[in-house]
Parts: structure tokens; C-alpha cells; sequence
């Protein structure tokens, strides 16, 4: 069982990717806040996070940039979730350590299984 965190700020979707982890299993937690994320992060680093690639104010990527620089080792691996094309998202994420994939919004639960479980281990 991996401890994953969740933000997005779309509630739908927020609780659906929460659903779904819980039913593989995993313990899961959401927001849509990134600075409330951080926090999150910070008090319990999570295996693994599935970050909302665009959000207001704080994006995936910033708030990607800020948990690396405040768990440094500690940083989780991270997914991002996006209906923005792959190509695009992997051309702003392929330098950033420890983000290991993407998940294309909408989902389906095979999909996110297995690009979940690849990810935790990786």
C-alpha cells in the first residue's frame, strides 16, 4: 500500500483518481490547494502524487519544483494528469527528476492502474 497524494482542481476528477486509488488499494489523499499540498507533503511525504498539470495560480509543474526543492530525497515520484496532449506535457516534465509519467484525463481505471503501479515501481 503506497501513501499517494492528489491535487486537482477539478473536484470530479479529484475524487474519481481517490476512488479508484483506494480501490487498488493505496491510502489517498486530495486537494485542489497546491499551497495546501505542500504542506500535505511536507508533514507526511507521500510514494507518490498525481498532479493536475494545469491549475490555477499554482500549476503541476511549479508545484512540482517547490516539493523537490522542500523534501529534496524525500520528493516523491510524480504523475501528471492532464487532457493536454502527452507530447506537450513531456516536453515541460522529461527534465524534472522523479516525474515518471502521465495520465490522460479522461482516465480509465485500467489505464490509471497500471500507469500507477509502474510508477511505484520505478
Amino acid at each position: 500500500m503506497a501513501h499517494v497524494l492528489i491535487v486537482d482542481d477539478t473536484d470530479i476528477v479529484r475524487k474519481a483518481l481517490e476512488l479508484a486509488l483506494r480501490k487498488m488499494g493505496h491510502q489517498a489523499e486530495s486537494t485542489s490547494d497546491a499551497l495546501f499540498a505542500l504542506e500535505l507533503a511536507r508533514a507526511h511525504p507521500p510514494d507518490l502524487a498525481l498532479l493536475d498539470y494545469r491549475m490555477p495560480g499554482m500549476d503541476g509543474v511549479a508545484l512540482f519544483a517547490a516539493m523537490r526543492a522542500a523534501l529534496g530525497d524525500r520528493c516523491p515520484k510524480v504523475l501528471f494528469v492532464s487532457a493536454t496532449p502527452p507530447e506537450e506535457v513531456r516536453a515541460k516534465t522529461t527534465a524534472l527528476t522523479r516525474a515518471v509519467g502521465y495520465v490522460k484525463k479522461p482516465f480509465h481505471l485500467d489505464d490509471l492502474s497500471k500507469v500507477v503501479t509502474d510508477a511505484l515501481a520505478a
